[in-house]
């Protein structure tokens, strides 16, 4: 076998993953991506690499990123869609218990960490009172960044300084200024 078909064997193969994962990326819905997305610009920082990234609370905030509402959700107890989605916040909403449970920590700690993201600016946490939920249970939803002409701006790159500019404006959960909304309940 000479060095010709080899490398005509390497590029076939090539091709034949290259249209693969083309098919595979055509089925997914953008918004249902299997990857979180973090600049290099994020990672090469050091204060980042060194600080943030290797804290344990970062594994509780790229949990919440994932769990992050884009969509009419059947168990949704308070329409984070309609409630904060369609405003422009990219938010989650899950029992402090169930977080618990899906990342294997104390219930403590799973709180400390939600305290922590919050201290370092990277998420703001609103708190819903029991009465206006449809299910009577008080609920966290947890605001990890901004939507603005289908454009995602998360407070973690803002508090590293890296996130792109929205209508000519940085800022970030320190400076964002999240209203209380009037519920929109769906029965």
């Amino acid at each position: 076998m000479d060095s010709k078909e080899i490398i005509h064997g390497i590029r076939e193969k090539q091709e034949t993953r290259f249209f693969e994962r083309s098919e595979y990326s055509k089925k997914l819905d953008k918004a249902c991506s299997p990857y979180i997305p973090v600049s290099f610009t994020l990672i090469d920082d050091p204060k980042f690499r060194n600080g943030m990234m290797a804290k344990p609370r970062f594994r509780t905030y790229l949990f919440l990123r994932r769990r992050v509402v884009r969509g009419k959700l059947q168990s949704d107890p308070f329409d984070v869609y309609k409630n904060y989605f369609l405003l422009g916040e990219l938010a989650a909403c899950i029992p402090l218990d169930k977080l618990s449970e899906l990342l294997q920590l104390p219930k403590s700690t799973a709180a400390d960490h939600i305290r922590q993201l919050e201290r370092d600016k990277v998420i703001v946490v609103d708190n819903i009172p029991a009465a206006t939920a449809w299910d009577n249970r008080g609920h966290q939803v947890f605001i990890l960044g901004r939507r603005l002409e289908g454009k995602e701006s998360w407070f973690l790159d803002e508090v590293f300084g890296i996130a792109p500019k929205m209508n000519g404006k940085i800022g970030s959960a320190q400076g964002f200024k999240h209203h209380p909304i009037e519920p929109v309940l769906t029965p």
